[in-house]
């Protein structure tokens, strides 16, 4: 479709710092990379190695690149790492200093079972089961930038695989200078104790969806919040999505002291007033000066990675060759 034989001079000229990476000289790794770069920057699709073809040079047959990404003569994560830290030093930076640290897993189905990674498992429970691996990311946002800055496939046979995973890419990522304040959002599925006290020693902030069966210092579950909601606490406050849109909710605030985490800010929103337990999202962050429209501003962050899993889910061929 594109039809040229050779990388532009520009491309290769910015890529060429990654060169690195890519250990197998006489099979000309390096450039079988910068092409398969292009082609996924190019390729409007999902970015499977077979839709690329059609963007690669007509010599580059398909087996090179599968050879190429299956060799593990190349480093995947260090490539991932060092391209963020580019992007985001040549990126402009947000006038309020504030860097958005947005985690959330993705689920690539696979359809056949030989998957060293692969299980059974599903998004959410009104998603049927399906046979596939999931993968960490975690993305750095500001304004309508996003970053990918760590990927990782999770392992199944390890329990509690994806809190291990998220702590380790929150100690190695390292702020742009610019950064005054990180803020790490994230669904229920990351609300680890261990990992909410990591994030305050580093003197982060969070805003972090949670689980119901966690409970206050008085042995009252969040649940019991959430089921004894009164009507006339709540309040229609306006959040802001990344993309600038507005939306209205009804939201409950209160003060409270959890147990193991201490003294947080409780907000419980819904849709609609009338909404029963089950439309209550139940968001905890340390801010204690943040009003309850910016962290549910702050919350809606998360919705970038929502967007993005279908976009860098599926391109794990040059993220898993590490694995």
């Amino acid at each position: 479709m594109w039809g040229s034989t050779r990388i532009p001079s520009k491309g290769y000229q910015v890529l060429y710092p990654f060169k690195r990476h890519c250990h197998c000289a006489p099979a000309h790794h390096f450039v079988v990379f910068c092409w398969l770069l292009i082609a996924l920057i190019r390729d409007p699709g999902k970015g499977t190695l077979k839709g690329l073809q059609a963007y690669l040079s007509p010599t580059l047959k398909y087996w090179t690149t599968l050879r190429m990404i299956r060799s593990g003569q190349w480093e995947a994560a260090a490539v991932v790492d060092d391209m963020a830290t580019a992007a985001l030093r040549a990126l402009p930076p947000p006038a309020d200093g504030v860097l958005s640290l947005i985690g959330d897993s993705t689920l690539k189905d696979k359809r056949g079972r030989k998957h060293p990674l692969g299980h059974m498992t599903r998004h959410s429970e009104h998603d049927p089961y399906t046979f596939g691996f999931e993968m960490v990311l975690l993305i750095a946002s500001w304004g309508r930038l996003h970053v990918p800055v760590a990927l990782a496939p999770i392992d199944p046979e390890i329990k509690g695989h994806q809190h291990i995973l998220c702590r380790q890419m929150r100690k190695d990522f390292v702020p742009p200078a610019w950064v005054q304040q990180v803020v790490v959002v994230a669904d229920a599925g990351f609300a680890a104790n261990a990992t909410l006290h990591l994030i305050t020693a580093i003197h982060s902030t969070y805003v972090f969806a949670m689980p119901r069966t966690q409970t206050l210092t008085n042995g009252t579950h969040l649940r019991a919040l959430v089921h004894h909601l009164p009507k006339r606490g709540s309040s229609r406050r306006a959040s802001y999505t990344p993309d600038g849109r507005r939306r209205a909710s009804w939201v409950f605030t209160r003060r409270a002291t959890l147990h193991h985490l201490g003294d947080v800010t409780i907000v419980l929103s819904k849709k609609r007033r009338h909404d029963g337990p089950k439309g209550v999202k139940i968001i905890v962050t340390n801010l204690t000066e943040a009003s309850a429209g910016a962290i549910l501003s702050m919350y809606a962050w998360r919705w970038g990675v929502e967007i993005s899993q279908s976009y860098y889910g599926s391109r794990e061929h040059l993220s898993l060759a590490a694995a």
